[in-house]
């Protein structure tokens, strides 16, 4: 049989900024779940972050030791996932992580479109200690229940952030949403600082991306003081940079839900922050003290 012509079966990862996706990636191809995948990653953001911290890259595709691959999505995806399919040998399933804000229905419905392609499994990845953040944010609120209620199942991760009076009214409130979705839980190492605006959310206007590259050393001190102090401007903040320390080392430095997270990595092909968030004289103040660092 001619295995060219069979579609290729896909996997669909939607969740809000900074729920874990790329975590989930790095999970999948860890375990060998997947031999000769193709992992599509998406990011809201000039510099896509996302797909460097899988790895390095090599002319936007990145070989994994376990056969599979990763890229960047740039342009227009009906368009890739045709020149995919005409590759000469295709990749035996495809991943695509979905942008942030992105809603899971159009991107299940251009999957199912798409010749050559077989969407399998479609599943939201939901951080359990930014559900009440996020629900309360008037702004993001439609796009959060909207990742929730539209797929079949859900990954709701980071509970043990949570007390167990907070983590009951979460998961009723997910449940609430989306009844008769599946449910996975998960746990997470502790966050390295929480700030006490954490659980606070702005509630107002369109959100506002911007990227901010260090051409040196940075002081992450000074960085996590600066983050810390801007979550109620800031949605998510995600990016790679070299510590000012006598070994030089690159970190990957994480805002999400009002918590900071911040990790050694080898990844640093760009050394940048992408900063989400409310645009105004806050976000303006934020960025000109990051550029300065």
């Amino acid at each position: 049989m001619n295995t060219s012509i069979l579609p290729i079966p896909a996997t669909l990862l939607c969740g809000f900024l900074g729920s874990g996706k790329t975590t989930r990636i790095n999970t999948l191809i860890a375990s060998g779940e997947l031999t000769n995948a193709l992992f599509l990653v998406n990011d809201f953001g000039r510099i896509n972050i996302d797909a460097e911290l899988i790895e390095s890259q090599e002319d936007h595709i990145l070989r994994l030791t376990n056969g599979c691959a990763c890229c960047g999505i740039a342009g227009n995806l009906s368009a890739q996932l045709r020149d995919i399919r005409r590759w000469p040998t295709p990749p035996a399933h495809l991943v695509f992580e979905a942008s942030g804000i992105a809603r899971p229905r159009p991107l299940m419905q251009l999957l199912d479109a798409a010749r050559g392609f077989q969407l399998e499994h479609t599943e939201t990845l939901v951080d359990a200690s930014a559900f009440t953040r996020h629900y309360k944010d008037t702004a993001i609120k439609d796009i959060v229940v909207a990742q929730i209620q539209e797929v079949a199942q859900l990954r709701i991760n980071r509970i043990n952030w949570l007390t167990d009076a907070q983590r009951e009214r979460v998961l009723q409130s997910i449940v609430a949403l989306n009844p008769t979705a599946s449910r996975t839980l998960e746990k997470a190492g502790t966050p390295e600082a929480a700030s006490p605006a954490a659980a606070k959310a702005r509630g107002s206007g369109p959100l506002a991306t911007e990227s901010v590259e260090f051409a040196n050393v940075v002081d992450l001190a000074a960085l996590v003081a600066l983050l810390s102090e801007a979550t109620t401007t800031l949605v998510r903040a995600k990016g790679v940079v070299q510590a000012n320390d006598h070994a030089g080392s690159y970190h990957v430095i994480q805002l999400a839900g009002g918590r900071m997270t911040r990790t050694v990595t080898r990844a640093h092909q760009t050394r940048a922050l992408v900063v989400i968030g409310y645009p105004g004289k806050d976000m303006d103040r934020l960025i000109a003290s990051l550029r300065a660092l």
